[in-house]
C-alpha cells in the first residue's frame, strides 16, 4: 500500500476482539478498505494486539491467548466439521463410536452408487 504512512492515521482503525479483527482504512487514494477475520483459529488477548502503519505498509500484530499451535490464522472448514460431528449438545462430546456411524452416514447419504454398494457390502459382511 504505497504511501499510507501519509495517511490521516484517524482514518485507519483496527477492532480486536476476542477471536476476531477488523481492519478499516477511510479514504486511501479514494477507496473504503477492509480487512475482517470474523473467526480466528483460536483465543487473541485484544489489548496485546497491536496494528503499526509504516510507510507503505499495515502490520497486524496478534498476541494469542494462550500458546497453542495455528496451523492457519482462521479456522479451516474441516477443523469446524469435525469439531461439530464430535461435539453433541452444549459442548458435550459424543461416544467416538457414534462420531464414526455419523461419519459413516454421512458418506452413505453423499456418496455415489458405487460408494452406497461398497458401505452395503461391508456392513452384511460383519
Amino acid at each position: 500500500m504505497d504511501g499510507i504512512g501519509k495517511h490521516n492515521k484517524q482514518q485507519i482503525d483496527c477492532e480486536f476482539n476476542d477471536q476476531s479483527f477488523d481492519l478499516r482504512i477511510i479514504g486511501f487514494n479514494g477507496k473504503n478498505w477492509r480487512l475482517k477475520f470474523p473467526q480466528l483459529n483460536g483465543l487473541i488477548d485484544p489489548a496485546a494486539c497491536k496494528l503499526k502503519v509504516k510507510s507503505n505498509s499495515i502490520t497486524i500484530e496478534l498476541k494469542k491467548a494462550k500458546s497453542k499451535h495455528w496451523d492457519d490464522i482462521k479456522v479451516s472448514k474441516k477443523a469446524d466439521k469435525e469439531k461439530s460431528s464430535i461435539a453433541g449438545k452444549k459442548g458435550e462430546e459424543k461416544d467416538p463410536s457414534t462420531a464414526l456411524m455419523d461419519m459413516m452416514k454421512n458418506l452413505y447419504d453423499n456418496g455415489d452408487d458405487q460408494m452406497k454398494k461398497t458401505i452395503a457390502e461391508s456392513w452384511s459382511k460383519t
